[in-house]
């Protein structure tokens, strides 16, 4: 889900003998295309507002030259780039953003700290045309964690004191101090086209797991123009793989994102890889692996794949759900469904065929291919009825692609889904505390996987996910309020998801 693979570029010859004997096109800003450039939270949703003296980036076409164009590295930073300009348009005034680079596709850009909050307007200038107003909310404070996957999920960009960065073959321990790099902290009375000005700005809370971390500095990086730093001590009695990180910031929740956390050592030893895949990726292996899931919950059934490799320097992106005892939550779109990806978000990049079938209950039901690696299908039958039934055997097989070769796997279900209940069912549910949430059924023993989808628009064309991993035999578990406030108030409701893995 990087920005660069979220449009398609068409360049041929035949496109330049026409632009050079054509009027240039007038440039067009994506729907809801104007985002945080760490968070990449959409328009409407929790913590989407544009901070003053923030980095925001806006997607869509003919925004600027065919090859990305960076601004040149000297002060004061420019407000015309490669032909490209951008203006913002608020109480009455119009000020030109600061740009950071410039291409067809994509545009990076400050917030200028004197631009005033409430509703703007956007629009993009390039070689004389000028596009139609794109609508943003500007605010004082909306920090946005930047992540390995440049997608606003998964392993935060985390480094220590010393400027290692940090991943689940590197990972931080208890007292230790993390540096959080992101965007969106607050404005600042320097220029924000000169040097960046360090000191602390706002009020910043960070979460980490279930607990609030002791904050040092929170202000400006030194070195990037734009780019925030906060500064935590990992909490004692922390632990796990994704261990789940958020900055609330003047009172509005950042993404939420993972860092990795051990007692000792430095590989951590939840992750669904597996400690002898984490190792020989921490001594320099590359390691494929590939995740399949069947979930029963009382939503649907659901078969989940995805075919991955990974080297050292892209440990980052391997994301599989959350640690056990804590809950992680993100934000999706239409064009950008989270939800499908809660448990897994690690990106498929191995072609494991077409499609993969599952085997059982009389069935045998396809699950294809839908991004090159990643493979999703609803598994209920046309009627609506069950597929997946306790102590039935299934079989998961492909025939293969062209990098990863046939494969058969048989496993039976062996728990069966809890029936969840909280105070208060079937009533609004605050969004800023903690809630409780106890279980019957199941197996009484595993990991129970809660999860919970709210729609911010009665089209369900927004909305926001959360999922937490409890241990089974508790019967109890609290979901914090701060995961919660991540979630928009309801327009459309969905069950919530219960399983256990």
């Amino acid at each position: 889900m990087q920005s660069k693979n979220r449009f398609i570029m068409f360049l041929s010859s035949l496109a330049g003998f026409l632009a050079a004997n054509t009027a240039p096109a007038q440039p067009v800003i994506a729907a809801n295309g104007v985002v945080n450039s760490a968070s990449y939270h959409a328009p409407g949703l929790p913590g989407s507002g544009i901070a003053q003296g923030s980095i925001f980036v806006i997607l869509g076409n003919g925004l600027g030259p065919a090859t990305l164009t960076p601004a040149p590295g000297v002060f004061p930073l420019p407000i015309t780039l490669a032909g490209t300009s951008v203006t913002i348009s608020s109480g009455g005034i119009e000020t030109p953003a600061i740009l950071l680079y410039t291409s067809e596709h994509q545009i990076g850009a400050i917030v200028p700290s004197t631009v005033h909050t409430g509703t703007a307007k956007v629009t993009v200038t390039f070689n004389g045309q000028t596009s139609a107003q794109s609508s943003i909310q500007v605010v004082t404070n909306s920090f946005g964690i930047y992540t390995f996957n440049q997608g606003g999920f998964g392993q935060a960009i985390a480094s220590d004191i010393a400027s290692r960065q940090h991943s689940i073959i590197h990972t931080f321990h208890p007292g230790d101090h993390v540096i959080l790099w992101g965007t969106g902290i607050g404005p600042t009375s320097v220029i924000d086209a000169g040097p960046p000005h360090v000191g602390n700005i706002g009020n910043v809370q960070v979460f980490v797991g279930n607990t609030s971390a002791t904050v040092g500095y929170h202000g400006r990086s030194g070195c990037c123009s734009g780019v925030d730093q906060i500064v935590f001590e990992v909490p004692s009695g922390v632990e796990g793989c994704y261990v789940p990180v958020a900055v609330q910031a003047g009172g509005t929740l950042s993404n939420v994102t993972t860092i990795a956390v051990s007692g000792s050592g430095n590989t951590c030893s939840d992750s669904i890889l597996g400690s002898d895949l984490v190792s020989k990726l921490a001594s320099g292996e590359t390691i494929n692996f590939g995740y399949i899931r069947l979930e029963e919950g009382l939503g649907g059934d659901f078969g989940f794949g995805t075919f991955s490799q990974f080297t050292p320097a892209t440990a980052g992106i391997a994301e599989y759900g959350v640690s056990p005892g804590y809950c992680t939550a993100c934000q999706g779109r239409a064009n950008l469904p989270c939800v499908l990806q809660i448990s897994d978000f690690s990106p498929g990049t191995q072609n494991a065929g077409t499609q993969i079938t599952v085997d059982g209950f009389g069935r045998t039901v396809p699950i294809p291919d839908l991004a090159g690696g990643f493979y999703f299908a609803v598994l209920n039958p046309p009627d609506g009825s069950r597929y997946l039934w306790t102590g039935l055997s299934y079989v998961v097989a492909g025939t293969g692609g062209s990098q990863i070769g046939k494969f058969s796997a048989t496993d039976k279900l062996n728990s069966n889904a809890a029936l969840i209940s909280f105070p208060g069912q079937g009533a609004t549910v605050p969004l800023n505390q903690d809630l409780n949430v106890q279980w019957s059924g199941g197996s009484g023993k595993g990991i129970l996987t809660i999860g919970g989808i709210s729609y911010a628009d009665s089209a369900q064309t927004q909305y926001a996910a959360f999922q937490c991993s409890a241990d089974a035999s508790q019967n109890q578990f609290t979901i914090p309020g701060w995961v919660l406030s991540d979630m928009p108030p309801a327009r459309s409701r969905r069950t919530a998801r219960n399983s256990f893995r």
